[in-house]
C-alpha cells in the first residue's frame, strides 16, 4: 500500500481551497499529488464538498465565469494577493471590475483607445407631421 496523502488533516484543508482560493477539483488534486478520482471518492466519503460555494449542481451560477491563466500569471497573481491579504479570487474579481467599471481596458493593455462607434440611428431632425382636417 502506497503512503496515504488524502489524511485527516488534508481533507480538512479542501473546503477552504474550494471556498476562498476558488479551487477546482482537478487543481486541488494536482496540487495535493494525487488522482482526481482518488479525490472525488474520498471528499464524498468524508461528506466534504467540491463545489464551489452557491453553485447548482457544481455549475457556477450565471454572473460567475471560469477564467484559466498560464501558470506564471497565476503565481504573480498570487504572490500579489498573499502580499495584500486576499484569496487569488477576490483579487482577480476586484481588478477586473475596477477595469470594467473605471473603463480602463486600453489603459491596463497599454493600447491606443479604440474609436467609438457612431450610434445606428442617427439624428435627421424633426419628422414632418401629417396635416389633419379638423371639422
Amino acid at each position: 500500500m502506497g503512503r496515504r496523502i488524502l489524511t485527516k488533516a488534508v481533507l480538512a484543508t479542501i473546503p477552504e481551497m474550494v471556498a476562498q482560493g476558488g479551487m477546482r477539483a482537478d487543481d486541488i488534486a494536482e496540487k495535493l499529488g494525487c488522482n482526481i478520482g482518488t479525490l472525488k471518492v474520498r471528499c464524498s466519503q468524508a461528506k466534504i464538498s467540491l463545489r464551489p460555494p452557491g453553485s447548482r449542481r457544481g455549475r457556477p451560477r450565471t454572473d460567475e465565469r471560469t477564467i484559466r491563466l498560464s501558470g506564471d500569471a497565476l503565481a504573480l497573481l498570487q504572490r500579489r494577493a498573499a502580499a495584500i491579504g486576499k484569496s487569488e479570487a477576490a483579487l482577480a474579481r476586484e481588478l477586473l471590475e475596477t477595469i470594467a467599471r473605471d473603463d480602463l481596458y486600453d489603459a491596463v493593455l497599454d493600447i491606443e483607445p479604440a474609436p467609438m462607434k457612431k450610434p445606428a440611428v442617427q439624428n435627421v431632425g424633426p419628422l414632418p407631421m401629417k396635416k389633419r382636417a379638423f371639422g
